[in-house]
């Protein structure tokens, strides 16, 4: 099963290789496709893997998305288009050049017999 994990772990980290964020707050949904209103995505800028867990994150600059109210995040597997792998709502950020962000976007691996 170990093995499995490890299989499935780099998978996760090939895949995840373009997390965004926008200023929707509408509620994600399974059949999802894009973000609500995506205003920045660009490459990972780092992960790390867990024993059970693989975490990407997204480095935001202070020039970057000033001015808007950030309130979403995702996961895609292309730097446009692509495929949303993942779509998570969170309390709204209102960015400004004051502030800098690291979002970590956890994805737990479960694998059992």
């Amino acid at each position: 099963m170990d093995l499995v994990k490890t299989a499935v772990k780099a998978e996760v980290v090939t895949q995840m290789s373009n997390p965004a964020v926008g200023t929707s707050n509408t509620t994600p949904t399974v059949g999802d496709v894009a973000l609500g209103a995506e205003t920045i995505r660009k490459a990972r800028q780092d992960y790390t893997e867990g024993t059970s867990d693989v975490t990407i994150s997204l480095w935001i600059s202070s020039v970057e998305g000033n001015g808007t109210s950030l309130k979403e995040t995702g996961v895609f597997n292309a730097s446009s288009g692509g495929t949303l792998l993942t779509h998570e709502t969170f309390t709204a950020i209102s960015k400004t050049s004051g502030i800098e962000l690291w979002i970590d976007v956890e994805e737990q691996i479960d694998v059992s017999q």
